[in-house]
């Protein structure tokens, strides 16, 4: 592993730069970035499905819609 958090400052400005002002601003993405993760892991020890495409299959439907698509 890494000191450095996966979700590098230029990702954080590359994804809403415009909105950005500190580097306090990379923080919280980066804390939101870790929360979803954390849900995600606990989605998967709470899931039995052995099979890796059912298992990113359940967890696409599982996961709220950010969009109409």
């Amino acid at each position: 592993m890494t000191d450095q958090h996966p979700l590098t400052d230029e990702m954080c400005e590359g994804l809403v730069s415009f909105f950005l002002e500190s580097e306090y601003d990379y923080i919280g993405m980066r804390a939101a970035a870790d929360w979803q993760l954390e849900q995600v892991i606990a989605w998967l020890d709470d899931t039995d499905c052995d099979d890796p495409q059912e298992t990113a299959q359940r967890l696409k439907q599982a996961m709220r819609p950010q969009e109409d698509n």
